[in-house]
């Protein structure tokens, strides 16, 4: 069944949007841009840059310059104090420089960094489908309320306009006391429902707006509608060859940065050659420090070999062992878990785009009834009982239309994360005007 497109007024946190229209691609748009989560997870990612350059740091030379003044005194005692043992200053200047020339896993360790920055790129991307996701279960959700309250306030409209029929029915003596009371009792009854959707409808605006992430609130304009997706015309714009599952790609992410990890953690059980040179200048009077007289230099060529750190190896080897097996068992349940959503999303979407057929023509059929009803129970055919029955039937079916058809986008949502394919591709899909 096709809807007009109309524009819903929602007041929710959006001050800098005062007045505009959006829809859903430019509220995902907007959420994209302002959603804590996703520049938290844009920070992460700066941060794994300096990391990287970080861990580059170690390769390039350390240089150092201590100076120093000491003003001290010998020990008489030792046999050899200087200056006869009274206090003397001391001024000393030394410049070292070091360079690793070979250190196991060094290079491992930029490279480990690199994945870090990679699978926090992922990590961005499911963000950002996921937040999309939710943009699009809320944006829907706003709309399914919005119609809801719609249909009770239609439904309460049509109760006033029976509540005069009745009374002239009443006046005229074709009508009983009877039937003016059941009409307020229903209104009576209506009036509830009423404020319980307004407060939804309120609600799911303001869950819209955090989305978005925003606080103030504001007026603007939402536009969109419920749609009844067919798989027959959604199907050309879904490519099951080409999919992009990142949660599986983290995890492998993950694996592949173990090996390296492994190298880096494992590195200091191996030998280190180093380059280390120093140049001194040393003097007991400031102003002869750096004469020529004063300096020394030094070069040395430095091979460290560790032989016992308590057996820390061993432990280290068995926690990356572990670390490993983890993630191979994490592979295997992520495998299994998206092979169970392809499967029961599907089955959903099947499921939903079948009552979907049913639904509408139900709706259909209780527009016609609700409108004969109306009719004849104006003439007096036929009883308050009979009318009331067929307007429930009528806002039953509306009201389970429109379940459907938020059911039915959730679940294409549910079926393109499922299956790898760009939420955006529904996005466009859902808003093109054009009603598929």
């Amino acid at each position: 069944m096709k809807r007009i497109l109309t524009l819903i007024t929602l007041v929710v946190s959006m001050s800098t949007f005062s007045q505009e229209t959006l829809d859903l691609k430019s509220v995902v748009e907007i959420a994209k841009k302002n959603n804590p989560s996703i520049l938290l997870i844009q920070e992460r990612l700066n941060q794994a840059d300096a990391q990287k350059t970080l861990a580059r740091s170690p390769l390039f030379p350390n240089l150092s310059w201590n100076l120093a003044g000491i003003y001290q005194k010998d020990a008489i005692y030792t046999g050899s104090p200087r200056f006869d043992g009274d206090p003397y200053n001391f001024y000393s200047s030394d410049v070292k420089l070091v360079q690793t020339i070979y250190q196991y896993g060094a290079l491992d360790a930029v490279t480990e960094a690199d994945y870090d920055k990679k699978i926090q790129l992922k990590q961005l991307e499911i963000a950002e489908r996921n937040l999309t996701q939710n943009v699009i279960d809320s944006f829907y959700r706003f709309i399914l309320n919005q119609q809801t309250l719609e249909n009770l306030m239609k439904n309460q409209e049509i109760m006033q306009k029976a509540l005069t029929t009745t009374n002239q029915r009443y006046n005229s003596g074709r009508g009983q006391m009877l039937d003016i009371l059941q009409v307020k009792t229903q209104l009576a009854l209506i009036q509830p429902q009423v404020d319980q959707a307004k407060n939804q409808f309120e609600i799911a605006g303001q869950q819209l707006a955090n989305f978005m992430g925003q606080k103030e609130h504001s007026g603007f304009n939402i536009k969109g509608q419920l749609k009844a997706l067919l798989l027959k015309d959604v199907q050309k714009y879904i490519d099951l060859k080409n999919y992009v599952l990142p949660e599986y790609d983290v995890n492998q992410l993950q694996l592949d940065q173990l090996g390296y990890t492994r190298s880096v953690t494992l590195g200091k059980e191996y030998p280190t050659v180093r380059l280390i040179g120093d140049y001194i200048y040393s003097n007991y009077k400031k102003p002869d420090l750096f004469s020529d007289y004063s300096n020394a230099w030094a070069i040395q060529l430095q091979l460290t070999i560790p032989l016992f750190s308590g057996l820390s190896s061993f432990s280290e080897k068995q926690i990356l062992e572990s670390q490993g097996s983890q993630l191979k068992i994490s592979k295997r349940n992520l495998e299994n878990d998206l092979s169970l959503k392809q499967v029961s999303s599907f089955k959903n979407l099947q499921s939903s785009e079948a009552s979907l057929v049913s639904s509408t023509l139900a709706v259909k059929l209780a527009e016609e009834s609700q409108a004969e009803a109306t009719r004849i129970y104006r003439l007096s055919q036929i009883d308050f009982l009979q009318f009331l029955t067929v307007q429930q039937a009528a806002l039953q079916a509306k009201t389970s239309l429109d379940l459907l058809k938020y059911q039915n986008i959730i679940a294409y949502s549910n079926y393109f994360v499922a299956t790898g394919q760009p939420l955006s591709v529904l996005v466009n899909i859902l808003t093109n005007d054009k009603v598929l």
